[in-house]
């Protein structure tokens, strides 16, 4: 299914915003395709109001842009971004549209103008990151750090280039008891950056990523503890 999304085109000296249907390089773009794309955007920009409706009433929308204290709104609303994930709605294929259109609808919670890495790369784009963020825990989330701890682990190379980075973070949600040590994430996403500078993850099989990983955890974890 392709993705509609707005862009500003420059059209005999003036600047207009146009629609443009974004589709995985190869796939053709049908007017079937383009009827469903129009479906989507309308259901989208449903959901996206009434995300923002439901942020106002709760009070949460009051802390975007509170330092500190934005972390807990950014989680509920990934939380309700969930639909993102469902493949009745959207190709996989196309998701990382999904998280770029997600700009054109937002007003309140919009974090603000398009950069060119959100045009370049929307599967690394702010809503991305909050629907990540909400795969875990809320007691796990508080626990690792704030907002901008949480977007350097997920904006690293390491983190972008292999997914198997999160999903072994995920398995300590249930096999570590650390709700109590506040904001370990930055050091630890500076370990995990040290150790494959100049390597490349891919390379190593889960496991053997597992065993590197819990190495720089547990060790991260002997040294504060000796603190």
């Amino acid at each position: 299914m392709a993705v509609v999304v707005l862009e500003k085109k420059l059209m005999e000296g003036k600047e207009y915003e146009v629609k443009v249907y974004k589709i995985k390089l190869g796939k053709l773009l049908t007017l079937e395709e383009k009827e469903k794309a129009d479906r989507f955007e309308r259901i989208l920009s449903e959901r996206i109001k009434k995300i923002e409706t439901d942020m106002e009433k709760n009070g949460l929308l009051s802390l975007k842009g509170k330092k500190g204290k934005v972390l807990k709104l950014w989680y509920e609303v990934g939380k309700n971004l969930s639909f993102v994930m469902d493949t009745s709605l959207v190709d996989p294929e196309e998701r990382q549209y999904v998280f770029r259109a997600i700009y054109d609808h937002t007003k309140k919670l919009n974090p603000g103008p398009l950069t060119k890495r959100v045009l370049r790369d929307p599967a690394t784009s702010h809503f991305s990151y909050c629907y990540k963020l909400s795969t875990f825990t809320w007691d796990f989330v508080k626990s690792a750090g704030d907002w901008t701890s949480w977007s350097e682990f997920f904006d690293r190379r390491e983190t972008k280039n292999n997914e198997n980075i999160i999903k072994w973070l995920s398995s300590k949600v249930k096999g570590e008891k650390i709700k109590s040590r506040q904001n370990w994430l930055r050091p630890l996403t500076k370990e995990i950056h040290k150790e494959f500078l100049n390597k490349d993850t891919i390379v190593f099989s889960p496991e053997e990523l597992y065993d590197k990983l819990d190495k720089i955890f547990n060790d991260l974890k002997k040294s504060k503890n000796e603190k």
